[in-house]
């Protein structure tokens, strides 16, 4: 009688013929039971089917005991592998990066606007740590800020968390946060369709709004909000679409601005220029067109007026310069070389930044 062999020790037998390095193990003893072989139905197919083998455990309970070791290089190369795996997924799990469920609001001014203003629902306020002991030697102007930031927070019963720098740098994508970072909700903007109609005491020097029309750089919104909020214009309207979203690089770039401002949004740019047009808005919008006046030959605070500044790339859409009652720019050296081709060079220079430009204009009509 043939004397049958299980799988397993088929393949034991089988790792070990063809690994001469590994290290061997003793056999299992023969047990009294023998495996139970349920032979398939086709007679030309000579697999078979374990079932309910007694053995297994036993069998299984020794292969777990031994240890393989191999000197094959692609061996030890697995199990290094296999180890720097564990270790990092380890590592991964053991994290201690804070998760922000809002939005990151960082650095001293813009997280001290955003708790003056309250317009935003607020979760947590991460701080560095020692930041306290390591702000006794900073400026007298930020250790204020650091002091007031803290008071507030203590006053509305703000949750505060200390955290590493490394987190910090982490949360914000490695931006100048401070040594402070706070989790809260976005800041929404409210639809706007037009402006109000003129009223007959606003006919000179009226209010001054600026329309951004697909400003699309974050730092540029944040500095033009800036310059908005420093020379006193009443609002700021911006595309729903193709625009920066407000951001924690919003508000950092504003200086905190962002949270005192007056913000709108509009679907529809040349809608809202036509309208507010109707209304008795005065519509100056800035561009390089040779239609477009100097700058000293717009008289401010004529009436209410509303500055629209273009994109970064293109400048105004032809729509929305079309919407405008008049178009604007700046003088400068830039038309002096334009003709001149040793200067050919120096053409990318024939215009300034948008940011940039939205503070000479604004510091223009706000006067």
């Amino acid at each position: 009688q043939v004397e049958r062999r299980s799988s397993w020790e088929v393949s034991a037998e089988k790792y070990l013929n063809e690994d001469p390095t590994a290290v061997k193990f003793n056999e299992p003893a023969k047990l009294e039971t023998r495996e139970k072989v349920v032979e398939k139905k086709d007679e030309g197919d000579e697999e078979s089917e374990i079932i309910n083998d007694p053995r297994w455990p036993s069998i299984k309970n020794k292969f777990n005991k031994v240890k393989f070791v191999s000197e094959k290089p692609e061996f030890r190369k697995w199990n290094k592998q296999e180890a720097w795996g564990r270790n990092t997924w380890k590592e991964a799990q053991e994290s201690t990066l804070p998760k922000i469920v809002g939005e990151g609001i960082y650095g001293v001014a813009p997280v001290l606007a955003a708790l003056s203003a309250g317009r935003r629902e607020f979760y947590a306020l991460y701080v560095q740590d020692g930041m306290e002991a390591a702000w006794n030697n900073k400026k007298r102007k930020d250790k204020k800020g650091l002091d007031k930031i803290l008071k507030i927070a203590e006053k509305v019963g703000l949750n505060q968390r200390e955290a590493s720098k490394h987190d910090l740098n982490m949360m914000v994508d490695n931006r100048p946060h401070q040594g402070l970072v706070l989790d809260a909700s976005p800041l929404e903007m409210m639809s706007i369709k037009e402006l109000h109609p003129v009223s007959s005491e606003e006919q000179k020097g009226g209010p001054l709004w600026v329309a951004l029309d697909e400003i699309t750089d974050p730092q540029n919104l944040g500095a033009i909000i800036r310059s908005c909020y420093f020379f006193g214009a009443s609002g700021v309207v911006v595309c729903a679409k193709n625009s920066a979203p407000l951001s924690g690089v919003v508000s950092k770039a504003s200086a905190g601005s962002v949270e005192l401002m007056e913000l709108r949004s509009c679907k529809n740019m040349m809608q809202f220029l036509t309208l507010s047009s109707g209304n008795g808005w005065r519509i100056l919008g800035a561009s390089l067109s040779t239609r477009a006046v100097t700058l000293n030959k717009v008289v401010p605070g004529e009436q209410p007026t509303v500055l629209v500044l273009g994109n970064e790339g293109v400048g105004l859409r032809a729509l929305v310069e079309r919407s405008c009652t008049e178009l604007i720019r700046i003088p400068g050296n830039a038309a002096d070389f334009r003709g001149n081709e040793e200067d050919n060079g120096l053409v990318g220079v024939e215009s300034l930044n948008v940011s940039v430009a939205a503070g000479v204009l604004l510091n223009h009509l706000a006067g």
